[in-house]
């Protein structure tokens, strides 16, 4: 009959490193957008209307998360790009994406999100419209 070793803390944690070191290697062969990128995208998404800057986060290879706000007569619009990945896992904000993405989240005058969408998804290293 075989013998099998239970697993100890100190094994699982080399696991968990190992895994994480894969998923970051996978990430590395994928395109990462340039802040100029995603503001050209902004800019592109927002027209004529001015904008202000939410929250702006960057990890080690790069931006991530980014988050703008749009001010309006009944509300605002929040337009969000977030890179694909795990940042929670990482101890970092932002949760997590399974694809490089622009989202837009509709407020009203209270500040309630009341609806939001997909605007943009990265296929291919080219952005794809989702509306």
């Amino acid at each position: 009959m075989p013998r099998y070793d239970m697993p100890n803390a100190n094994n699982i944690e080399q696991i968990k490193h190992a895994e994480k070191k894969l998923d970051i290697e996978k990430e590395k062969s994928e395109h990462i957008p340039t802040p100029e990128e995603v503001k050209s995208l902004f800019e592109k998404l927002v027209g004529e209307n001015g904008y202000e800057d939410v929250r702006k986060l960057e990890d080690e290879r790069g931006l991530y998360l980014w988050e703008i706000k749009i001010a309006q007569e009944d509300g605002s619009m929040e337009y969000s790009y977030i890179r694909k990945g795990d940042y929670k896992s990482r101890g970092l904000a932002g949760g997590s994406a399974s694809e490089t993405a622009i989202h837009v989240t509709y407020f009203n005058e209270d500040g309630i999100p009341i609806s939001g969408t997909s605007v943009l998804k990265l296929v291919n290293d080219k952005w794809v419209e989702t509306l």
